[in-house]
């Protein structure tokens, strides 16, 4: 299989704290990672190198063949190819759910308008939202705005999609309707990458589960391996034990 993420040494400061610390990652097509680990291990800030939110300072970084360099031109091609959802929704307030959805394969893509909303309501379908298509974010729960969120980053139509922690901001009673929808997509063979704690989620859709630890990979794992606390590190199988009953 084709790898369709590779970073290969990569290192990233803030300052003068070092938050990643010569990580080298492969990511076939097809494949789903979770990536897990205490707060502050440099989760968030691996998966937003993939697409050039953060730069890099060390190491080199190819999705889908294009190189990540930081700059715009070259970063912005790797975007076409990359959907990414956030902890905290970042849908456009004073849009519609529709509008959400068409603006960037209109504007980006290039498509037409009678294009973009064919493709939105379609993704919109699939993510059980065709009754909310005129409504505004502030109409919605947060599940219903995430659901939102993921749609809006499949009209795009990527080859890969980045979760940075999508259940972390939603009660208790809307994370599962979120994690449905991505269970979809992992069954469809999307290639996903995504930041959670939902160790149920990443046991039933994962195939691999990488551990992170003061910027670095400490465990990467087929997710039976991992589970089974089979070659991971003493740290991971701490972390994993709090989630054991």
């Amino acid at each position: 299989m084709d790898n369709i993420v590779e970073m290969d040494a990569v290192s990233k400061w803030f300052g003068h704290t070092r938050v990643l610390t010569n990580v080298s990652l492969q990511v076939n097509q097809g494949e789903r990672l979770v990536i897990c680990g205490p707060s502050g291990s440099g989760k968030s800030t691996l998966i937003r190198t993939l697409n050039g939110l953060e730069p890099h300072q060390q190491g080199s970084i190819r999705v889908c063949g294009l190189p990540v360099t930081g700059h715009a031109r070259d970063d912005d091609r790797v975007r076409s190819q990359v959907g990414m959802v956030f902890q905290h929704f970042n849908l456009f307030a004073h849009m519609t759910v529709l509008d959400n959805c068409t603006l960037a394969p209109r504007h980006v893509s290039g498509i037409t308008a009678k294009e973009a909303r064919e493709r939105a309501m379609d993704y919109l379908g699939k993510v059980h939202l065709l009754n909310h298509v005129n409504k505004y974010p502030r109409q919605l729960s947060g599940g219903q705005k995430q659901r939102v969120a993921i749609a809006r980053a499949l009209c795009m139509q990527p080859r890969v999609m980045l979760f940075d922690e999508p259940t972390s901001a939603l009660d208790p009673e809307m994370v599962a309707e979120v994690l449905d929808v991505m269970t979809d997509l992992a069954t469809g063979g999307m290639t996903m990458l995504c930041i959670t704690h939902e160790m149920k989620f990443a046991r039933d859709i994962a195939s691999r589960i990488v551990f992170m630890d003061e910027g670095a990979i400490s465990s990467d794992s087929p997710v039976r391996d991992f589970f089974a606390g089979v070659g991971i590190s003493d740290r991971a199988r701490l972390f994993l034990n709090q989630f054991r009953t």
